[in-house]
C-alpha cells in the first residue's frame, strides 16, 4: 500500500461535482413530488407518491454506490463480493447494459487484499461508462482464481476521450474533467492499495478487457 499518495484539490472538486450531479435528478424529483402534494393535498393522488418513492429509491441506490466506490465503506471488512455485485446491478438497473457474473465468485474471492472490492466496483462503473450504447459486461475469474476479468463488449465500446490516459495516471489533475475523473480515481486507488490493474482495448472490435489481480 502506498501511504504517500495525495490527491490534488482539483480531483476532489471533480468527484464532489460528479456525486452532486448524479444526485440532483432524483433528489429534485422527490422535492417536486413533495411540492405537488403540498399544493394539491389529497388530489395529488398516487402519482405523486410513486414519484417520491421511485426517486428516493434512486437516490438511495446512488448514495450506496458512492459510499462503496469513493468512501471508506468500500474497504470495510464486512463488505464482500455480493455487496459490490448487488450495488452495481442496482446502479445500472434495467438499462441498456447487461451485466453477467460467473457463479461462485463470492466464494473464490471471499478474502482478497484490502481495497480489492472498492477497486472492483470502480472498475465496473468505468466499464459501464465505456459502453456508449447497448452492450455487455461479463465478470469472471482469471485462470487459477488469481483475479477477475471484466470484459466489456458492445458496438460502441471504448474509452471516453482522455479516460484511458487518466486511468494510467498520465493526465495532470488540472487537465482532468468530469468525463475522465472517475477513470483517474480508479487507477489511483489501484496504485494506493498495490493491486495490479491491466487492460487491453480493441476499439475496432468494440471490446475492452480489464484484469484485476489479487
Amino acid at each position: 500500500m502506498n501511504e504517500n499518495m495525495t490527491l490534488h484539490p482539483r480531483v476532489l472538486e471533480l468527484i464532489a461535482s460528479r456525486i452532486c450531479h448524479d444526485l440532483v435528478s432524483p433528489v429534485g424529483a422527490v422535492n417536486n413530488g413533495v411540492e405537488l402534494m403540498q399544493e394539491l393535498g389529497e388530489d395529488a393522488g398516487e402519482e405523486a407518491v410513486q414519484l417520491i418513492a421511485s426517486s428516493a429509491q434512486q437516490a438511495s441506490i446512488r448514495l450506496k454506490a458512492f459510499r462503496l466506490s469513493y468512501g471508506a465503506a468500500g474497504t470495510d471488512k464486512n463488505v464482500g463480493f455480493k455487496e459490490i455485485r448487488d450495488a452495481f446491478l442496482e446502479l445500472i438497473g434495467q438499462g441498456r447494459i447487461q451485466a453477467e457474473f460467473e457463479p461462485d465468485l463470492g466464494v473464490k474471492f471471499s478474502m482478497p487484499p484490502r481495497g480489492f472490492f472498492k477497486i472492483l466496483l470502480n472498475l465496473l462503473v468505468l466499464a459501464e461508462e465505456c459502453n456508449h450504447g447497448e452492450g455487455k459486461i461479463a465478470v469472471s475469474a482469471l485462470d487459477g482464481n488469481k483475479g477477475l476479468r471484466i470484459l466489456v463488449t458492445g458496438n460502441h465500446a471504448g474509452f471516453r476521450d482522455g479516460a484511458e490516459a487518466a486511468l494510467r495516471g498520465e493526465t495532470s489533475a488540472e487537465d482532468l474533467d468530469p468525463r475522465s475523473v472517475h477513470a483517474y480515481i480508479t487507477g489511483r486507488f489501484a496504485d494506493y492499495f498495490g493491486i495490479e490493474l491491466s487492460w487491453q482495448a480493441q476499439n475496432d472490435f468494440g471490446r475492452i478487457e480489464f484484469n484485476l489481480k489479487v
